[in-house]
């Protein structure tokens, strides 16, 4: 909770999945067409339905009403994230004490809770938690029933009708991700057992029309509303499409994920590569053999494909925690294998350093801000009380780890971590992720009845159309002219607003009403936004 809640209030909209998720959900609540989601005018097949469905939920239960909460209430359809990256952090404590002791169950659920990669996506009204949520789930309910196949019991009806109802609502949360991590990691324990009869245990015949059941009457209802044709093709584009090239820019070399992996799952990384090889020695052992499976599969997959985004690998997150909480708890005790090699001492220097460098991120985010001219006094006075502690805290951490304190050394990383999130999500974010909301504050104030017509040329984020609740027409740079045309009613006072991105040479950059310059998140670059009078030329 402490890591979750600071920030959901503050943080603006997200470019671009975040405002997209949300606006979709939003049009779907006021227009209760619960079966094609949609932006604008636009259809938005290419996300499966269930975390909008609970974003309605949450909008049905907190409101959205206009100006009742800052950020256009952004924080409405950020609940179901939280709530999912909370669930996941209780079920994976849950597999860990079935697989491991009470301890490493304990810590490896807490490494999860911090990696600030889950804590990120945690603040956003995204389908990705949810997706953590339905494979843990799935992988825990697989867990039990390959360990009780295993030992020669039948499996529990609970466990494995509750596979096939968290398969077949993982296909609901992001389409053939859950299933592809479940299918992986059941390939994995036959390919080591050289033996596939257990998956009879699964009841496979039972479990495939409970997915049926779950998924083929939305899938049924919008390829009818769509067109069968149309939503086969999305489903390519969005499956084997993303495979063979990589989609929106989104491209990564092998081992993209390996090296991201020693931030995003910061500071529960400390231990992992010798914790991944004490599981190989260990791979006969249930619980090392598993978890293992888990990984290895699915990984390799994600490293393969041509689209990389840093969260694809989050599903594997869980049992990466348990095997590293496992590998600390046995270095406290001298029991870890590699502890006095060089490479494990190179390793452990950095992990040092990368949390020194997540700590001065901060300060150098700010500073960039405050040389373009953005004021953040507050948030940098913020920022320097608070590093008095999060410094302490990873001293003390770097202290214990160089007596060979292990447990010690990452319970004060965890506290570091807690101390950083909670800053960056309160302070540090918000301040960053300003243009969209600054824009739109400069409409308000240019047009406070908000019935001038609002068109965006250059500048088409989606969270400029979630804050102005769709209001804002993307047009294009050759259509400004007759866009404007159609739009003007005659009459002084109801001609068009343009929002525009200024580009450098324009000539008449001098002509608007309001400039601002700002942080574009999803460009990863300073823009300058200025709105214009629709009338002038």
């Amino acid at each position: 909770m402490a890591v979750y809640v600071p920030g959901l209030w503050n943080i603006p909209p997200v470019d671009r999945d975040e405002a997209r998720f949300a606006q979709a959900s939003r049009q779907m609540w006021e227009s209760g067409d619960f079966i094609v989601p949609r932006i604008q005018d636009r259809p938005r097949l290419n996300k499966p339905p269930l975390v909008y469905w609970l974003q309605c939920a949450s909008v049905a239960a907190f409101g959205d009403v206009p100006g009742r909460w800052p950020n256009g209430n952004i924080w409405v359809f950020r609940v179901p994230s939280a709530l999912c990256a909370l669930a996941s952090v209780l079920l994976t404590w849950r597999i860990g004490l079935r697989m491991l002791d009470p301890r490493a169950a304990a810590l490896g659920a807490a490494l999860l809770a911090v990696c600030p990669m889950v804590a990120w996506d945690a603040h956003q009204a995204r389908a990705d938690q949810l997706l953590l949520l339905t494979v843990i789930g799935a992988q825990g309910a697989l867990w039990s029933c390959w360990s009780d196949v295993r030992r020669g019991r039948r499996a529990a009806t609970g466990a494995w009708v509750g596979l096939w109802v968290w398969f077949g609502l993982g296909i609901l949360a992001k389409g053939p991700i859950t299933p592809m991590i479940v299918i992986l990691t059941i390939a994995a324990l036959c390919w080591h057992s050289r033996s596939c009869r257990w998956i009879a245990g699964l009841r496979p015949a039972v479990g495939i029309p409970i997915v049926c059941a779950i998924v083929a009457p939305w899938v049924v209802a919008v390829g009818m509303q769509v067109g069968w044709s149309n939503y086969l093709h999305m489903v390519w584009d969005e499956t084997i499409g993303r495979s063979a090239g990589a989609k929106e820019g989104h491209w990564g070399p092998p081992g993209y994920h390996l090296v991201l992996l020693c931030v995003l799952f910061w500071p529960g990384v400390m231990l992992t590569g010798l914790a991944v090889r004490r599981a190989w020695k260990l791979r006969r052992h249930g619980p090392e053999l598993f978890l293992l499976a888990w990984i290895i599969p699915s990984w390799l997959v994600f490293e393969i494909v041509s689209t990389k985004l840093p969260h694809y690998t989050m599903p594997l997150y869980p049992a990466v925690a348990l095997l590293s909480a496992r590998a600390v708890l046995a270095a406290d005790t001298r029991r870890l294998a590699g502890l006095r090699e060089f490479g494990t001492r190179i390793g452990l220097f950095l992990w040092v350093v990368i949390g020194v460098g997540i700590m001065a991120a901060g300060i150098a985010l700010l500073e960039i801000l405050a040389r373009r001219g953005i004021d953040v006094r507050s948030e940098l006075a913020v920022l320097m009380l608070w590093y008095l502690f999060i410094g302490m805290a990873i001293f003390w951490s770097a202290r214990s780890l160089w007596r060979g304190r292990f447990l010690r050394a990452q319970g004060h990383a965890l506290l570091a971590a807690v101390l950083l999130l909670m800053l960056y999500m309160q302070t540090v974010i918000p301040a960053a992720n300003q243009l969209s909301t600054r824009v739109v504050d400069e409409i308000e104030r240019i047009d406070p009845a908000g019935l001038r017509p609002l068109g965006a040329v250059g500048y088409h984020e989606d969270s400029l159309i979630f804050l102005t609740r769709g209001r804002v027409e993307r047009v294009g740079d050759g259509e400004l002219s007759s866009w404007i045309e159609s739009r003007s009613a005659g009459e002084e006072g109801a001609h068009p607003l343009v929002i525009r991105r200024v580009n450098p040479g324009d000539l008449d950059a001098q002509v608007y009403l309001a400039e601002i310059e700002g942080l574009n998140y999803s460009r990863g670059r300073f823009e300058t936004v200025q709105i214009v009078d629709g009338v002038k030329p």
